[in-house]
């Protein structure tokens, strides 16, 4: 890791700890006022939301309307508030550079896989960049992992290996004496990626939550013989069953992290596994159904509409997510959290609206079968 990255990092993570146990008054004016920023420098230096805002930016949340990802990579040049920022030439610079390669010497630059359609390509300054790294930080340091300045801690990532992939890039950052990371290809020969972890032996695992439940079959099988003291799944639902072997073939809880290449880390568990906490100091989260509102408590939204409080090269103001989180029921909602952290809580992510499968009954009218109806039979 760059040592100014680093010191900005820390400074950063140290900032938003503090930010954990606020009032629920105290974080409703933290996000008012970032939010007013965000509007503030959107409507005055992107051409896109100067036209949408009609150069305001004291236009309440709700009335924007959403921001969709083929609005985003169809208006991308008129989106960015840097003139230097522009689309064809992200595109360039992803198929030709290396692994820490900076644009134009400022710019993160990440890129989804682009399963659901169009992939999204995400620029960051120093700044964001930072952000992005703590949100993460955060995830991880509720998991019982925490940086150590003496000493060293080994981590291994099993996901994607493709160097414009957001996990990819992070790893680059964070990868520092006093974390060692290594990266593992989710799609490589099963038999390999053992090996290369039973070598390496991680104490902290995240991956894909699908591999955590194959590798965790690996462990139990005594295939694979590794301690880790933290794990941590991303990228997908994790499921009852999952975490079940996870416990069984390490003795360890299974942290759940929500999170997009976008948006960064959203939500994360805490150690009393009761819900995701919004991260709500770093963004603005809204669980819509598929006309745009608000879903009851208890229900599940078929997507989701975030806003990035820190966002600025690429402002995302409700930038749409077709994500299924199921909201927490009232009660348990009211009851708050033994950690103490007040933070909104979600209960779970269920997975991606686009992956249900539509079929037709005989009267012609539809039926949609979601994937966790796959995932309960066939993880039996």
């Amino acid at each position: 890791m760059r040592a100014d990255v680093l010191a900005l990092v820390l400074v950063k993570r140290r900032a938003i700890r503090g930010h954990e146990h606020w009032s629920r008054e105290r974080i409703a004016t933290h996000q008012r006022t970032r939010l007013a920023d965000l509007l503030r420098h959107a409507a005055l230096r992107s051409p896109y939301y100067l036209h949408l805002l009609g150069g305001r930016s004291s236009v309440p949340l709700a009335a924007i309307p959403p921001l969709t990802k083929a609005t985003l990579m169809s208006r991308f040049d008129e989106i960015s508030t840097e003139p230097l920022v522009r689309l064809a030439e992200l595109e360039r610079f992803l198929a030709a550079s290396g692994d820490e390669a900076l644009f134009a010497d400022r710019f993160w630059v990440a890129a989804t896989s682009g399963s659901s359609g169009r992939r999204s390509i995400i620029p960051a300054t120093r700044s964001e960049w930072t952000a992005t790294i703590a949100s993460y930080a955060r995830a991880q340091e509720w998991a019982g992992i925490r940086a150590r300045l003496t000493g060293h801690a080994r981590m291994a990532v099993v996901s994607s290996t493709s160097r414009s992939h957001q996990s990819a890039l992070v790893g680059a950052t964070v990868k520092s004496p006093f974390l060692v990371t290594e990266r593992y290809d989710a799609g490589a020969p099963l038999a390999d990626t053992v090996t290369a972890l039973n070598q390496f032996q991680p104490e902290i695992l995240v991956a894909y939550a699908s591999m955590l439940r194959i590798l965790a079959d690996e462990q139990c099988a005594g295939r694979l013989s590794i301690r880790p003291r933290a794990v941590n799944g991303s990228s997908e639902p994790l499921t009852a069953e999952t975490r079940a072997h996870v416990a069984a073939a390490w003795n360890v809880e299974c942290f759940d992290v929500y999170a997009a290449t976008e948006s960064s880390g959203m939500a994360g568990e805490c150690s009393a596994h009761r819900g995701l906490h919004v991260f709500e100091d770093l963004v603005v989260l809204e669980v819509v159904d598929d006309e745009y509102r608000a879903v009851l408590p208890g229900e599940t939204g078929t997507r989701a509409l975030v806003t990035v409080l820190s966002s600025r090269t690429l402002p995302l103001i409700r930038y749409e997510l077709t994500d299924r989180i199921r909201t927490l029921p009232p009660a348990e909602a009211d009851a708050g959290c033994t950690c103490g952290r007040n933070f909104r809580r979600i209960a779970a992510i269920e997975g991606r609206t686009d992956d249900v499968l539509r079929m037709a009954r005989d009267d012609g009218q539809p039926v949609f079968v979601h994937p966790v109806v796959f995932h309960r039979v066939l993880e039996a």
